[in-house]
């Protein structure tokens, strides 16, 4: 519905960009101009109703598999399936292969997909039926997988660790992944408070890099330019480098713990393997390299106790709070680390032991029901949009009040400025979408 509503607009948009190019007044290079841009509008449109009218292709529920892709029709009982595969597969990428998990059918011996050639696969030397893609799919990944595993149980096999480590139930976690999961710590809405505790440190450090690094480094490269146009440029080049490095090393601060409040870890064996995005990690609990860190150790974690392989990996305490983790979860740490042969991992296991007698033996904060906490943190990153707005506008500013000053060094700042507006015309875009998803989720919960 989204997507038909944005190609509304694009449309109206559109029609209005070629009502100008019929005008009495108009130049030949303006009607240039104006009718490029309304064949990339006319071409976004396509994109947007084609994806949006995009027809229906599988169906799964309590009774079976329903399939319509291309010309292919089949009906599916469950009792016909052995396997539900999530495995990866080599996709032609832009000059390179790269895995993207996907999702096959297996039948049960004996039962006939009659796939066309292009859907046939096999699955350890058993014939099977490629579905589609998980990058191809409308819905959240997490949710898919959740949803699947509720109907598939048993026969849903998950080969792919970042997607195997975010199904639902921790039975199904431990049975899949061979081992202990630690969930995202702290739990629920107390998580998205600690999220939202850490997001506004960064937004402080934000306006700090706005107004001592950003605007001094514009004003200086306008002054000087008009001193000297090369001299100017110099000045322009060296401050967008000072710039570029005041924010990776002050803005970004509070980004790790962030991550980290967010991502799940799992005991498998003696690693610790630890996804977030597409990235997985995994670290030897037994390489003699694990420490604990108090708070205060690293910067930007608060009042969190780390784990560390030296460098932070996971979230023994709350940053906000610094409210231990449940003392199952710490136990299950030491035990690992108890065996290793290095004498610096069994310090840590005894460091662990005791943060875990001062852990709280009950768990007093359940992971409640987020989605309210969930919609305001969107609300508030959607403010980031305004904020990034600000030095957009400012570069754009400086610009135009060096064009009269300078023959080239105006011009150039503006053209910087452009792929500047675009990527946050892409990143508003962004925000929006997710804090529609956001106020969609707090709406289906709340009722």
């Amino acid at each position: 519905m989204f997507a038909v509503v944005v190609a509304a607009l694009l449309v109206g948009f559109g029609a209005y960009l070629v009502d100008l190019q019929f005008t009495v007044h108009g130049s030949v290079s303006g009607r240039l101009c104006i009718g490029g841009i309304s064949l990339i509008i006319l071409l976004v449109v396509v994109s947007f109703l084609r994806y949006a009218l995009q027809r229906f292709q599988v169906d799964v529920d309590r009774d079976g598999w329903t399939v319509r892709i291309g010309r292919y029709r089949r009906d599916l009982r469950w009792a016909e399936i052995s396997a539900v595969v999530i495995k990866n597969r080599e996709n032609d990428g832009r000059g390179h292969r790269r895995p993207v998990p996907a999702l096959y059918l297996v039948p049960d011996p004996g039962v006939s997909l009659n796939a066309p050639s292009d859907l046939r696969a096999t699955v350890d030397g058993r014939p099977a039926v490629l579905l589609f893609d998980l990058t191809d799919l409308k819905i959240e990944e997490r949710q898919f997988v959740r949803d699947l595993t509720s109907l598939a149980g048993d026969r849903l096999e998950v080969r792919d660790h970042r997607l195997n480590a975010i199904l639902l139930s921790e039975d199904a976690r431990q049975r899949r992944n061979g081992g202990k999961t630690l969930p995202a710590f702290p739990p629920g809405a107390q998580g998205v408070r600690t999220q939202r505790w850490l997001n506004r440190r960064r937004f402080l450090l934000f306006v700090g890099w706005y107004l001592f690094a950003v605007v001094p480094t514009l004003l200086l490269t306008g002054h000087t330019a008009q001193l000297h146009e090369l001299l100017g440029a110099a000045v322009a080049i060296l401050g967008l480098l000072a710039v570029l490095a005041a924010y990776a090393q002050f803005v970004t601060l509070f980004s790790h713990a962030t991550d980290l409040v967010d991502t799940e870890v799992t005991i498998a064996g003696t690693e610790l393997v630890r996804v977030i995005g597409d990235r997985t990690d995994r670290h030897d609990m037994h390489g003699g390299t694990v420490v604990v860190l108090p708070p205060g150790a690293k910067r930007g974690y608060g009042k969190a106790w780390l784990l560390g392989f030296p460098h932070a990996v996971a979230l023994l305490s709350d940053p906000r709070t610094g409210r231990l983790r449940h003392h199952d979860d710490l136990h299950a740490l030491s035990a690992v680390l108890h065996q290793s042969p290095h004498a610096t991992d069994r310090a840590a296991a005894r460091d662990i032991d005791c943060l875990a007698l001062q852990s709280q033996v009950g768990d007093p904060t359940q992971p409640d029901n987020a989605e309210n906490a969930r919609l305001w943190m969107s609300l508030t990153k959607a403010g980031r949009i305004l904020a990034w707005a600000v030095v957009v506008g400012s570069v754009l500013l400086t610009g135009g009040w060096m064009l009269e000053s300078t023959h080239y060094l105006g011009g150039a700042v503006i053209l910087i400025g452009v792929p500047l507006a675009t990527w946050w015309a892409l990143y508003a875009l962004y925000r929006v979408l997710a804090l529609l998803g956001a106020a969609w989720q707090a709406a289906r919960s709340n009722h």
